[in-house]
């Protein structure tokens, strides 16, 4: 077994983001002069559950990923499935006790996303929009286990609303990538928007959800008089820059190399409206 394939079936680069927020979560609904072991706990508790969800979609997915992906760890035989179903069973087990560590509150949120992980691999994976659901819950619901983790009371309006700009921009996301896989996801009966409805209707529908979340977004700034700094000046400017290569998504839903670049293009602006309200809520907190 590879070590290195431990860390591609967690797809950790994904898994360590998701950790990070559950810590952003606990930071700003803490009362507490310090958490520090806590905010440890809470990070491997993100880390561990989202790398055992992309683990066990990995073993669910071996037959396809043998044409599909075969340089992922099972098909290129880095790691075993035997091998790799311990691992799922570790990564699971130990993330719900720190869960519990925290609270039970962030168990049960926990406990919650991790079934439904595994009913999404096993039995849901090809229900339209249980993909991108499931994957944007899961990353979304993280924030809110940092708040159950340190105050359960502590849920505002503002938090709210940020949790639900995050699963807007991961459905939306998620929904993106599709439109690249559009014609692989076709040949292997897979019901992801863009095979049921076209690549068009797609990209009008991704587009829909972006400028949601970019509505959402000004909300959160209403919510905490954030309105009108020099952050949210530049931010702006970035947004209405993004909004040119977006819309001639629409022109070009079947050009596949263009999908990809709109996408590392919208990652990066997504990144810096991230970072923003991430700061804007630490200023306030």
């Amino acid at each position: 077994m590879e070590l290195r394939a431990i860390t591609d079936l967690a797809r950790l680069k994904a898994s360590i983001i998701v950790g990070l927020v559950v810590i952003f979560g606990m930071i700003i609904s803490s009362t507490e002069a310090t958490l520090d072991l806590k905010l440890v706990f809470g990070f491997l508790v993100g880390l561990l559950l989202s790398a055992s969800t992309n683990t066990i979609n990995d073993i669910m997915d071996r037959e396809i990923d043998i044409f599909e992906k075969p340089k992922r760890p099972i098909p290129r035989k880095g790691i075993s499935v035997k091998e790799a179903t311990v691992i799922f069973i570790l990564e699971t087990i130990l993330g719900l006790i720190l869960a519990f560590y925290l609270n039970l509150y962030s168990f049960l949120l926990s406990a919650s996303v991790a079934i439904l992980s595994v009913l999404y691999s096993w039995q849901l994976k090809n229900v339209l929009l249980v993909k991108n659901i499931v994957t944007s819950f899961g990353i979304s619901s993280s924030l809110i286990v940092g708040v159950f983790a340190t105050n359960p009371q502590s849920i505002s309006i503002e938090i709210l609303l940020f949790f639900l700009l995050i699963f807007i921009v991961v459905v939306a996301f998620e929904m993106h990538k599709d439109m690249a896989d559009v014609e692989w996801d076709g040949k292997n009966q897979k019901n992801t928007i863009p095979v049921v409805l076209g690549t068009r209707k797609a990209a009008v529908l991704v587009i829909g959800l972006y400028l949601l979340s970019i509505i959402l977004y000004h909300g959160i700034l209403l919510t905490t008089d954030s309105l009108f700094t020099l952050l949210f000046w530049a931010v702006e400017v970035i947004i209405l820059l993004a909004l040119f290569p977006i819309f001639k998504l629409i022109k070009q839903h079947n050009n596949v190399d263009y999908v990809h670049k709109t996408r590392k293009y919208i990652m990066g602006v997504l990144f810096l409206i991230t970072s923003s309200l991430i700061a804007n809520f630490l200023t306030i907190t």
